[in-house]
């Protein structure tokens, strides 16, 4: 189980790095950047529903 979670935040880094290097690029309403936030918050409340099981 821990070895899924450090998968599951290097994603969420990784991720998160990724929607700020696009917005940085694009601007925050560029349709990529979007979907990298969307893709974001699925991770993130994918580690949430995990962590609130402990």
């Amino acid at each position: 189980m821990e070895a899924s979670m450090n998968l599951l935040l290097s994603t969420i880094e990784k991720t998160r790095i990724e929607m700020i290097d696009l917005a940085k690029t694009y601007g925050y309403s560029n349709p990529d950047v979007v979907q990298c936030s969307q893709k974001l918050d699925l991770l993130l409340n994918d580690y949430r529903s995990k962590t609130n099981n402990y």
